[in-house]
């Protein structure tokens, strides 16, 4: 088998790095959807919770202008609804947020071995020694907004929003309430188990 030449592996461990780095900066701009997914879903559990009525309407609007469908839909169904939505947009984005975590540090091995084929000092170092070096203020910020601040409210929000509907059930339990529990838990167990990991990355 002929060996690979040097300079042939240095070419392709710079692509790779390009790939990766692309990666990321694709994954960051969806992270970003979908925190902007999470505050509309959101913005309707503070709809349906206060004005009910108006969260049946306005979702019958958007199914019949959306998806061509004219329905009656019933309000704990609704609720079930919002529920899950919650919960499949805060899964995607945690997986979303540890995959650019993982990334990251996969991509500082890649700039390590890249740097050691330079005798200078700044050489691929952009997103790991150089950017680390002098880690701005607003960055530690924005990195406590995103890991801390906002998984922080997410799991309030969750816990507030479980334990009124539980109150408010009279001790009536249903099946949606259960439902309801189920899918508070699982998003629940997904901020503390995302929260865990990020602590640990940090």
């Amino acid at each position: 088998m002929t060996d690979v030449s040097t300079d042939t592996k240095f070419i392709a461990l710079h692509k790779h790095y390009n790939d990766t780095f692309a990666n990321i900066k694709e994954s960051i701009s969806l992270r970003d959807k979908l925190t902007a997914l999470i505050l509309l879903v959101l913005a309707f559990v503070a709809l349906y919770t206060f004005w009910p009525a108006d969260a049946i309407t306005t979702f019958s609007q958007i199914s019949a202008q959306k998806l061509g469908l004219s329905v009656s839909v019933n309000g704990s169904f609704l609720g079930s609804i919002i529920w899950f939505a919650l919960l499949v947009t805060i899964v995607r984005y945690t997986q979303v947020v540890v995959y650019i975590e993982r990334q990251y540090t996969y991509i500082h091995r890649l700039e390590k071995e890249l740097h050691s084929k330079f005798d200078d000092g700044i050489t691929f170092t952009r997103e790991g020694k150089s950017y680390l070096k002098k880690y701005p203020k607003f960055s530690d910020w924005i990195w406590i907004l995103y890991m801390v601040i906002f998984p922080s409210l997410l799991a309030v929000v969750v816990l507030v929003k479980i334990i009124s509907e539980w109150m408010n059930s009279f001790s009536a339990v249903s099946v949606f309430l259960i439902l309801n529990t189920i899918i508070a838990l699982c998003i629940l167990v997904s901020i503390v188990l995302y929260t865990l990991f990020m602590h640990y990355q940090k």
